[in-house]
């Protein structure tokens, strides 16, 4: 049985591939943070107890593996990972042309179908809609 993939699922695939390295920094930042917290210097050189927790260790492994939005940017990464590591050659070229350039918004089907040999707008086209249905079945949409 083939699950059929709406509009917004895949226009929200398309975004996560447009900020795919945007989302990679924001995921090492946000175990950076929880990592490395800020801390007040403690200016009290007398006697007393640490107000650190006596777990640091544990706790900061249990909030990096509950973090929410570390879970969800980890996952997506995770799927697009894979689903383009099993997409065929040509495909993940027609992806990264697409959304990976170096520019800030993607490029246009007629500059992608000039780089890859063999495709036509059109069938770049069908290539990045079945790997972004892809992602999305894998992601849940």
């Amino acid at each position: 049985m083939t699950v059929r993939i709406n509009t917004k699922a895949r226009q929200h695939v398309r975004e996560l591939l447009m900020n795919y390295k945007q989302t990679q920094k924001e995921v090492e930042e946000l175990r950076q943070g929880i990592m490395n917290p800020h801390r007040e210097t403690d200016e009290n050189y007398g006697g007393g107890k640490s107000s650190l927790p006596l777990f640091e260790v544990e706790e900061k492994a249990i909030k990096l593996a509950t973090n929410k939005q570390i879970l969800f940017r980890a996952q997506a990464m995770a799927v697009i990972d894979d689903v383009l590591a099993h997409s065929s050659d040509q495909a993940q070229r027609i992806i990264e042309l697409k959304y990976f350039g170096d520019t800030d918004k993607p490029k246009s089907w007629v500059a992608i179908a000039e780089r890859v040999n063999g495709y036509s707008e059109d069938g770049c086209r069908k290539v990045e809609r079945r790997v972004v249905d892809r992602i999305a079945q894998q992601l849940g949409w």
